[in-house]
């Protein structure tokens, strides 16, 4: 019978530790990329090997059923293409290190390397990246028995020491220390560890090396967090590109994604021209007369100064992100304040980073509109983020985000008053309602919230019953928009 899955959550420390600490990690970080690349080579192969497959490609084209999935899926097998296949081929190759890596941590190697190959095998993914020298990897175990595990305060990696082997070569022993003030850190401690994950970042242009501790359970209450009163409270989220807007009893409110949290757009461009001179005045036989890189394949040689230049955009790029989701985890931690019952449509942010593919004409100056979509502001809000952060948060209390069914929905179209859809242009920001309008995000976010327990409908009984404390709170935030410092906010109420 397989195990029965517990509740997990993680805990991270910086590891501080000697140079020569440092040196021996760094060895077994390379001897892990070496690992990884080998693995993802031989998956690779053995993808090709089934994509060649006559029988394979054949029944790709047929409908799909049971009987073509176990076919497929044989085909597969005897290919060797499977996380159990990419098991036995690192076997050997764990062997040759087994003074560095253990068989557990070759094995999550192998694991990661074939879902990075499987994405490609099934069309989620286009090409496949190997790890390179310089690059951030981690190295992670199965248990907390042998290998990389904690014990007492210590992160241990290498063999036990024995009779024979009573000093094991390339053993590490790394202390951990939480701050004496931090309470979360010392109650999570208290915890059963299910297993050890080591990883190194490059920060401020110094590579920094953390644990994280997957924890069994639940993680600790923090002191000044807020709960919901009753956490059956509905709350519907309406979540775009840039903003979401929040229906709730309690609260209407329409907040902007990371606000702080922006590129400084001039200042990369900079970089990257910079960048592209040393690259072409360094590589002058890779181009072409008129500019254009060579076909096939170059090689490439980068300056010191070139690295440097990489290495600040790399740092520009960390600090956006880092920012970005700490203002995810207050947002999340605001919505779950207000109820746990949490509903927002299925979205598809992929299709909406893409370019438009019908080439259409404005209709007023008649000049071709640009097919650039929303790839920028997903880039910089990563919207999708913040939803996976509010479904780990909601899974601690054993519950999940209800996502409903857009196409069948259309909270932007529905009118609940009259029971009728109106399809709006983008640019139409307010539903009218006679005496008074209604902010469109808004509205949205109040007809998701009270849809029917199938999630496929709206529940119009609840609307009415709820309208006019939505119309009170709707308006106290739409003054409170049009104060707003921000430009992003106030556009969406002009």
């Amino acid at each position: 019978m397989p195990r029965k899955r517990t509740p997990t959550y993680t805990i991270e420390f910086p590891l501080h530790i000697p140079i020569w600490q440092q040196h021996r990690l760094e060895k077994k970080f390379h001897i892990a990329r070496m690992v990884y690349n080998a693995c993802l080579g031989e998956a690779l192969k053995r993808h090709k090997t089934v994509k060649a497959d006559k029988r394979y490609r054949t029944l790709l084209h047929e409908p799909k059923s049971k009987e073509r999935s176990k076919e497929l899926m044989a085909i597969r097998t005897n290919h060797g293409f499977s996380e159990y296949g990419i098991h036995q081929f690192v076997k050997a190759v764990q062997h040759k290190f087994k003074e560095h890596i253990g068989s557990f941590e070759a094995q999550k190697l192998a694991t990661r390397a074939f879902q990075t190959v499987e994405k490609l095998h099934y069309g989620k993914s286009k090409r496949v990246h190997f790890k390179k020298y310089n690059d951030d990897i981690s190295v992670e175990n199965k248990s907390n028995k042998t290998g990389l595990r904690y014990i007492e305060g210590t992160i241990i990696w290498g063999d036990k020491p024995t009779k024979k082997n009573p000093k094991p070569k390339n053993r590490l022993c790394m202390p951990i220390s939480p701050k004496p003030d931090d309470e979360y850190a010392h109650v999570a401690l208290l915890d059963k560890t299910k297993y050890v994950r080591i990883l190194k970042r490059e920060i401020r242009g110094k590579i920094r090396y953390f644990v994280q501790l997957i924890q069994e359970g639940y993680p600790p209450e923090k002191r000044n967090r807020n709960v919901a009163d009753e956490e059956t409270k509905r709350i519907g989220l309406d979540i775009g590109t840039s903003t979401i807007a929040i229906s709730s009893e309690s609260k209407v409110e329409l907040r902007e994604l990371a606000p702080a949290c922006h590129h400084d757009e001039k200042e990369i461009r900079s970089i990257q021209r910079k960048m592209n001179r040393s690259k072409r005045s360094t590589n002058p036989t890779n181009f072409k007369s008129n500019g254009t890189i060579k076909k096939g394949r170059l090689t490439w040689k980068y300056s010191k100064r070139y690295e440097r230049l990489r290495q600040k955009r790399k740092e520009l790029y960390r600090k956006v992100a880092v920012g970005r989701k700490m203002a995810h985890e207050k947002l999340a931690n605001d919505i779950l304040a207000l109820g746990s019952d949490i509903r927002v449509e299925t979205m598809r942010f992929q299709s909406l980073q893409k370019r438009a593919k019908n080439t259409n004409r404005n209709h007023t100056n008649g000049k071709i509109n640009r097919k650039k979509r929303f790839g920028k502001s997903i880039a910089n809000r990563a919207p999708a983020i913040l939803l996976t952060i509010i479904e780990r948060k909601l899974n601690y209390q054993g519950k999940s985000i209800k996502k409903i069914d857009t196409y069948a929905t259309k909270a932007s179209q529905f009118n609940h008053i009259t029971g009728k859809y109106h399809k709006k242009q983008l640019s139409e920001r307010w539903n009218d309602f006679g005496e008074f309008r209604i902010q469109r995000d808004l509205y949205s976010a109040f007809l998701i919230a009270n849809t029917n327990e199938t999630l496929n409908s709206v529940d119009i009984d609840l609307c009415h019953a709820k309208w006019n404390d939505f119309i009170e709170l709707h308006h106290c935030e739409i003054a409170r928009l049009k104060q707003s410092t921000s430009k992003t906010l106030r556009w969406f109420v002009a």
